[in-house]
């Protein structure tokens, strides 16, 4: 059942310029509840103006973007009720967060909700925990903590209102490998834990082969594949010819195919290859 929906969205930067570029061409997809959806593409295909559009920070030159089956810019309340379900956090957390203190920046979405100031500090308790904070930071300044601690706090904040769907916009982009193993964990358990959907934008495909039980590929401000991980990244060699930087593990397998190898190419995980590569090995020995 989809909770969001994109309908022949199209939109341009520039219009009506002689540089005019056409950011989304009739974009088209629906998004379920409870799964999590990776968005790939080069620089330039589209993916940051998709996200901008999925919570009404961007108005669509044509068609629909769709919140629980609402046209969200039928009125104001759709629109006012798709921005507190539909949540976004920015790449660059420092761009949202500009409260003095950490506790005052989660508790802006709840206050703007108009909830009892009992229910604010709950949520904002209960959100400041869940990104893996102690409650000590809360009196801290937002502006003295680190990149990793920023942008645990931007999520606090946007999960303080509760959204049906969390957009994410590169979330791991300049983290260490501890700090974004940590953060895809955070993102996967609170999609199990709410049900809620997500939506997240990386370059590193890694992540996306970690998490997504979906993923899109734009290209050119189209939808070029929409697919499982197993689907997509199948298609090594093609998304390779797309900019796209697949994993590492898929770049060996793709290069064994091509070499003569009987192994598949749909892998996109360390364990996996390590599998399939003994796998491969056995059947060597046996047919040997």
């Amino acid at each position: 059942m989809s909770v969001l929906s994109v309908k022949n969205l199209e939109y341009a930067y520039s219009k009506g310029t002689p540089f005019q570029i056409g950011a989304l061409k009739g974009v088209s997809v629906d998004f379920e509840i409870g799964e999590i959806v990776g968005v790939i593409g080069h620089t330039g295909s589209g993916k940051s103006t998709l996200l901008q559009h999925l919570n009404g920070l961007l108005k669509p030159e044509s068609g629909e973007i769709l919140f629980e089956d609402e046209n969200i810019w039928s009125s104001k309340e759709s629109v006012r009720k798709c921005r507190f379900g539909v949540g976004l956090c920015f790449q660059y957390p420092e761009h949202q967060l500009f409260e003095s203190t950490v506790y005052d920046d989660v508790a802006f979405g709840p206050k703007n909700m108009g909830l009892s100031e009992e229910e604010i500090k709950e949520r904002v308790l209960e959100s400041i925990k869940f990104v893996g904070l102690t409650e000590d930071y809360l009196t801290k300044s937002p502006f003295d903590l680190s990149g990793g601690e920023k942008r645990r706090v931007a999520i606090a904040g946007v999960i303080s209102m509760k959204p049906k769907v969390l957009v994410l916009d590169e979330p791991t982009a300049g983290l260490d490998p501890v700090g974004k193993n940590d953060l895809l964990n955070l993102i996967k358990s609170y999609n199990e834990t709410t049900n809620s959907t997500v939506i997240f934008v990386s370059h590193n495909m890694d992540d996306v082969a970690l998490i997504a039980h979906r993923v899109l590929v734009l290209s050119d401000g189209n939808i070029v594949m929409n697919g499982t991980v197993p689907e997509v990244y199948s298609k090594g060699s093609e998304l390779l010819k797309l900019g796209l930087d697949v994993p590492e593990i898929t770049r060996v397998f793709l290069k064994l195919h091509e070499e003569g190898f009987d192994v598949p190419t749909d892998v996109y995980t360390v364990s996996d290859g390590k599998e399939k590569l003994l796998e491969f090995l056995k059947r060597g020995k046996v047919n040997g």
